[in-house]
């Protein structure tokens, strides 16, 4: 049942999927997902990370880089003002001349010291993804076939599912859901085609 409508009768309508139609769709798409990584590996991880392994590194590289310049210019600025100190304590330059250059090595300094606190952060970031990516290729990879949705299973692959709202009646009604894999790796859609779903069952 739709729990936003519960909660809130305003922001959704009242509707439902059951749960052997769920069920079906969620291996459907797992072992579709599972069959392309085992074909696709190199491709998946690209997509999954939104640009090509090579570029990803060469980004990591790039900021790491950039990363240590700045923190080099930071300990250069130290010494420099450390040195403004002393030139100040010995009378070599003015107080007033002191106030000026160490006001202007200070903003210089915050400056690089946020530049590589954003660097930082996106370091972290693009490996973190590089991870996630990497381990959730390894936990599909343990299943050679999903022919049963364990509470495992739902764990270690799946973030969340979006049920929609159905539509077309009963005769050709269909109703998308959207599967939201772990670390934002990819998300598949479907629909369920209930006619499909009902002939097999009269089949059966």
């Amino acid at each position: 049942m739709c729990s936003t409508y519960a909660h809130d009768s305003d922001e959704c309508t009242a509707h439902y999927i059951r749960t052997c139609v769920l069920t079906e769709i969620i291996l459907g798409e797992l072992n579709k997902l599972s069959q392309f990584v085992r074909d696709n590996e190199g491709e998946f991880v690209s997509r999954a990370m939104s640009n090509t392994a090579t570029v990803q590194g060469g980004e990591i590289q790039t900021a790491k880089k950039a990363l240590k310049q700045a923190e080099k210019r930071i300990n250069e600025l130290d010494d420099l003002f450390e040195r403004l100190y002393e030139d100040n304590v010995s009378g070599k330059i003015s107080d007033e001349r002191f106030a000026t250059m160490s006001a202007r090595y200070e903003a210089k300094q915050s400056r690089l010291k946020a530049d590589a606190a954003k660097l930082s952060e996106t370091i972290s970031r693009k490996e973190q993804q590089n991870n996630d990516v990497m381990s959730f290729v390894s936990i599909v990879k343990k299943y050679e076939e999903f022919t049963e949705l364990t509470p495992e299973i739902m764990h270690e692959l799946i973030d969340r599912i979006i049920v929609h709202a159905p539509e077309g009646g009963r005769g050709n009604r269909t109703q998308q859901v959207d599967i939201h894999l772990r670390f934002n790796v990819v998300t598949a859609t479907a629909t369920a085609d209930f006619k499909q779903y009902y002939a097999r069952r009269k089949a059966v």
